[in-house]
């Protein structure tokens, strides 16, 4: 009897325990069911899709982005990490150290990986991409809590270059101003303290403050005009210019100059009497005035200036750039949809520029040292004022010299179109 209940018992047990496996896996089975396979698939199509937009927003972005893990394995990569750091020679390396061949780069996350460092890590690095210099801002951090790492770079050459440019025009133009005022107050002081007493010295010592005072004044007007070009703010009022007169009143300028210095002004002329030429006055003013102060200045005793001044069609000004021997700097280009230029050329006699001073003639405040001249005057900003008045006319220079012999400095402007010269309202904004 004990025998059959006990038989029943575990009858019962494995008949409950049938009931609860069938309920459970039938309530699952709903469950499971509510999920077909296309829902699945849509699923799965929809996390695609959506990591196709991703990954697009990911490649258009200027930043490079690139996701590597603990190995330096590429997990991702974006076009302007290529871009905005030197790549290697294929595109389909899979180590990070072969895409990116920086050392300071790949050492830096070594070091963060070997170290297991979770935070973010900013460094710029700069370095030589085919002889030119590039900058960049890194920025590398450990994604979560994952083994993988992020690289963001972004590309701040031009960035630095003009913090570059701002800091030396800082110090160049706290300089210039600084000497003359410097001078000017030290022979107030003296004047003040007795030498006002004697006429001679004290006439001596004004003339020195005036010389002073007007190239504090030079430099103000350098500096307007250079600021007003650079912004958008000089406008071109195109007018007939007559181009003898120019360079006529031009050299009586600098008449004391010359004869001081006993130079040989060879004027190489044609006669503009029956071709008009139409441009801005005061800018082709400007260009011919700095272009012989510069070759009067570092022209020494006895030497000989050359001015050449005649038209040249579009062809003949290609010739003249294809012409060019590898040491000219050529500013700007030959614009293709003018059919005649103005040419202008200054030679001189004088010391000369060596080629790495040669690239640098335009810069603000950039001076030629020389031992001929302790002092050569000028505030530095004339050929950077000829360089964008040329770029506002769309002109071309070309800067010719070596050391000891001499200096060449051509200007070729275009003319422009307008055939009319008693319109005062030819006011053209710079594009």
């Amino acid at each position: 009897m004990i025998y059959l209940s006990t038989i029943l018992i575990f009858i019962l047990i494995i008949t409950l325990i049938a009931f609860f496996l069938y309920y459970f896996l039938l309530k699952n089975k709903r469950i499971f069911s509510t999920f077909s396979d296309a829902d699945i698939n849509n699923k799965i199509k929809e996390n695609e899709n959506f990591l196709k937009i991703y990954k697009n927003i990911l490649q258009k972005v200027t930043d490079g982005i690139a996701v590597i893990d603990e190995n330096k394995n590429i997990i991702f990569v974006n076009s302007a990490f290529r871009k905005n750091i030197r790549s290697g020679l294929s595109d389909n390396v899979d180590r990070f150290e072969l895409l990116t061949r920086n050392y300071e780069l790949n050492n830096i996350i070594n070091k963060i990986i070997e170290n297991n460092d979770p935070n973010i890590i900013e460094k710029k690095i700069s370095y030589f991409d085919k002889a030119d210099e590039k900058i960049v801002s890194c920025k590398i951090f450990k994604i979560d809590e994952t083994k993988y790492y992020a690289v963001i770079i972004r590309d701040i050459t031009y960035i630095q270059k003009i913090e570059n440019i701002k800091s030396a025009f800082i110090q160049n133009i706290s300089h210039e101003i600084k000497t003359p005022i410097t001078a000017i107050t030290g022979f107030i002081e003296t004047l003040k303290n007795g030498a006002l007493d004697n006429r001679e010295t004290a006439v001596k010592f004004f003339n020195i403050i005036d010389h002073h005072a007007k190239r504090l004044n030079s430099l103000i007007d350098d500096l307007i005009v250079l600021t007003n070009i650079e912004t958008g703010g000089a406008s071109l009022k195109i007018e007939e210019i007559d181009l003898i007169n120019i360079i006529e009143n031009s050299l009586q300028l600098f008449e004391n100059d010359i004869r001081a210095k006993n130079l040989k002004i060879i004027k190489n002329l044609e006669c503009f009497d029956n071709t008009a030429f139409f441009s801005d006055f005061s800018k082709i003013n400007q260009i011919i005035i700095n272009m012989l102060q510069n070759s009067i200045k570092y022209t020494e005793n006895n030497g000989k200036i050359s001015i050449d001044l005649y038209f040249e069609t579009n062809s003949g000004a290609n010739n003249i750039i294809e012409d060019l021997s590898e040491t000219s700097i050529v500013w700007g280009t030959i614009d293709p949809d003018a059919d005649n230029f103005l040419y202008i050329s200054v030679e001189d006699t004088g010391i000369g520029v060596s080629y790495p001073n040669l690239l640098r003639l335009g810069e603000r405040f950039f001076r030629v040292d020389s031992s001929h001249s302790a002092d050569p005057g000028g505030t530095g900003l004339g050929l950077a004022i000829i360089k964008h008045i040329l770029k506002l006319l769309n002109g071309t220079a070309i800067l010719q010299s070596s050391l000891g012999n001499g200096f060449t400095f051509t200007v070729l402007i275009p003319q422009t179109g307008i055939n009319r010269s008693n319109d005062d309202n030819n006011n053209i904004m710079p594009s």
